[in-house]
C-alpha cells in the first residue's frame, strides 16, 4: 500500500558545496524512493546510492502484484489451484505477515487484496456492494497454507489474492540499509513512500523527521529528533478519492472485516528498529483504531506510535509522552 508522510529536513545542507553528502531520488515501487548519505569518498558514496536504487528496482520486479513476471504475480495466478513453490525470501515475508495477522486478530491481513484489487483510486472506482460481499470471504489469512519446510504456498479460496504493500517497503528500506553498510556508510536516510530508515545520525546531530499533517500537505503535525530508527506511516490521504454520492473518503487502507476503507484515523506513525516490523504495525494500528492500537504497541517492547484521529487529535504511546509536571 502506497503511504507517504515522512519528510526529512536537509535545509541546512548544501548538496553542491558538500560533495560528501549524496542525494538521489527516483520513482520505484509505485512511490518516491530517496537516499541521502555521507561518505568520505564521494565516488564510493555515489556507487552506494546507485546500489540502493538498483536494489529497490529488484524488489519491485520481484514483489509487484502488477508485473506479470514478478514472483508475487505468479503466486496470485497459481496458488489457488495447487501449492506453488516460492522463494525463501518470499516465504519469510509471508510468514512475517501471518505473524502480524495473528498478533492483531486479523487487523493486518495481506489477503485484503482479494477485495482491494477491485479498487481503482485514480479512476475513482470501488467494488459494488454485491461484489464486495461476494469477495469478502476470501479475505482471511487463515486460508493461506504456508509450508516453510517445503517452501510452498497454497490458497484455500479461489478468489484469494495477496498484496505485500503493507510490509514490502519496510523490508525494502531495511535491505537498502544493508546495502549502504556494505559500502561503509554510517550516516544515511532511505525512504520508500511512508517507510524510512535512519542509519546513524546526521554526523553528530539527530535527523529531524517531520510527521505530516494529514489534512494539510504543506504543514507538519510535529517534528522528531531521531537516529538509528525505522519509521513507517500509514495515512488516508495518499491514495484516495471522494465518493461523489456519499462524500466519503475512499482510501487504500482496507479493513479486512468489511472490505471498505478504515474509518476513525487519518494517520499512524510507528517507530522501531526495523521497517520489516514498523511497516505492518502502522497498518495494523490504523485498522485497530486508537484504543486497541495503542494497547497493542504498549505490549511490544521497542516500539512507539503517534496516532492522529479523524478529529485531528494526536495520541502518543507512553515512550513518547512528555514527563508529567510536578
Amino acid at each position: 500500500m502506497l503511504r507517504f508522510v515522512l519528510v526529512l529536513y536537509f535545509a541546512s545542507l548544501s548538496f553542491n558545496s558538500q560533495a560528501e553528502w549524496i542525494y538521489k531520488t527516483d520513482a520505484i515501487m509505485g512511490t518516491e524512493i530517496s537516499v541521502y548519505l555521507w561518505h568520505d569518498e564521494a565516488v564510493v558514496g555515489e556507487q552506494a546510492a546507485l546500489a540502493v536504487m538498483a536494489e529497490m528496482r529488484r524488489i519491485d520486479q520481484w514483489l509487484s502484484p502488477w508485473i506479470e513476471t514478478s514472483e508475487l504475480y505468479k503466486v496470485n495466478q497459481q496458488a489457488a489451484s495447487a501449492p506453488i513453490a516460492i522463494s525463501e525470501p518470499l516465504a519469510d515475508l509471508i510468514a512475517r505477515s501471518i505473524y502480524y495477522s495473528e498478533l492483531s486478530g486479523g487487523a493486518f491481513d495481506i489477503t485484503f487484496a482479494s477485495v482491494g484489487f477491485s479498487y481503482d483510486y485514480r479512476a475513482k472506482v470501488q467494488p459494488s456492494d454485491a461484489d464486495r460481499e461476494r469477495l469478502l470471504p476470501a479475505i482471511n489469512y487463515k486460508l493461506l497454507t504456508l509450508d516453510l519446510d517445503k517452501l510452498t504456498l497454497a490458497y484455500g479460496h479461489p478468489d484469494i489474492r495477496i498484496d505485500l504493500g503493507g510490509i514490502a517497503k519496510g523490508y525494502a528500506v531495511d535491505r537498502a540499509v544493508e546495502v549502504l553498510q556494505g559500502f561503509g556508510v554510517t550516516h544515511a536516510t532511505v525512504s520508500a513512500g511512508g517507510d524510512s530508515r535512519l542509519l546513524g545520525d546526521k554526523r553528530g546531530r539527530p535527523w529531524i523527521v517531520g510527521v505530516k499533517n494529514p489534512r494539510d500537505e504543506k504543514a507538519m503535525a510535529l517534528k522528531l529528533p531521531l537516529d538509528n530508527t525505522a519509521i513507517s506511516t500509514s495515512g488516508d490521504y495518499e491514495r484516495f478519492f471522494v465518493d461523489e454520492a456519499t462524500g466519503e473518503r475512499i482510501h487504500h487502507i482496507i479493513n479486512p472485516q468489511t472490505g471498505k476503507a478504515t474509518r476513525g484515523i487519518t494517520s499512524v506513525t510507528v517507530l522501531g528498529q526495523q521497517g520489516f516490523d514498523t511497516d505492518p504495525l502502522s497498518t495494523t494500528v490504523f485498522v485497530l483504531g486508537v484504543v486497541k492500537g495503542l494497547a497493542l504497541i504498549e505490549q511490544l517492547p521497542g516500539f512507539d506510535v503517534i496516532i492522529i484521529d479523524s478529529s485531528g487529535k494526536m495520541h502518543f504511546s507512553s515512550g513518547l509522552m512528555p514527563p508529567a509536571e510536578n
